[in-house]
């Protein structure tokens, strides 16, 4: 099969690239972005990946020549990263939208879509961050793809290659405080950027069960991997 991945740079689409290059379930891995993955030389798979450089207003006008089995989209900023909401609105929202879009007009009945938005989402909420993840899902929805699976993570845990203060300190605070996630609480637990990538991947290669659309939370993921 042939997997296309948006996000590759970010915490979750980098464990998620290292799963798909050394699957033997994709001949192909066709990575968009506008930065090239670092890849060790002799990975086992690396000669099967395809760099495609675009900024994220251009994914709209790109051609994709392979046929996708399999579309993940790991795009995730901050507001200060981003520089503005109006920035943020554009790699969250709609550069997912458009990679979606682009996928979808291959018109492969098999296509799986698995995109990761946040637990929280929600296209009414008074928060703009669980707002814009919200509303991107409901997008999404609204294209009918042939399936879509949201994965919806708490705090994601590792290493990010640009730093964000806040969510390190948060990152560490959590760590310590990880055995208060119990009952209740565990739907709160942060994750590991790894087990989400591996939660993708799996679901991916999964036979697909009703419905079309299915949203993995982050008790679900924590389950799975456990």
């Amino acid at each position: 099969m042939i997997a296309a991945i948006m996000g590759a740079t970010g915490l979750v689409g980098n464990a998620l690239l290292s799963l798909l290059i050394e699957s033997e379930q994709y001949s192909k891995v066709i990575v968009l972005g506008r930065s090239a993955p670092a890849l060790v030389d002799h990975q086992f798979g690396a000669e099967k990946v395809q760099f495609i450089a675009c900024q994220i207003d251009e994914i709209h006008e790109l051609t994709l020549t392979d046929t996708v089995d399999h579309a993940f989209c790991c795009l995730g900023t901050t507001i200060k990263q981003a520089g503005s909401e109006e920035a943020f609105i554009q790699v969250d929202k709609l550069a997912v939208v458009a990679f979606a879009t682009l996928c979808h007009q291959q018109r492969n009945p098999k296509l799986k879509f698995m995109v990761v938005t946040a637990q929280g989402a929600n296209a009414k909420s008074n928060l703009f961050y669980n707002r814009v993840k919200g509303e991107v899902e409901q997008v999404l929805i609204e294209l009918h793809l042939p399936v879509l699976t949201i994965f919806q993570p708490s705090l994601l845990l590792g290493d990010r290659q640009h730093n964000r203060l806040l969510e390190g300190i948060g990152q560490s605070l959590f760590s310590a405080l990880s055995w208060m996630f119990i009952g209740p609480l565990r739907q709160y637990k942060p994750i590991s950027a790894s087990v989400v990538a591996e939660s993708m991947y799996q679901r991916a290669l999964a036979s697909q069960i009703a419905p079309k659309v299915q949203k993995v939370t982050n008790l679900m993921m924590h389950k799975q991997h456990h």
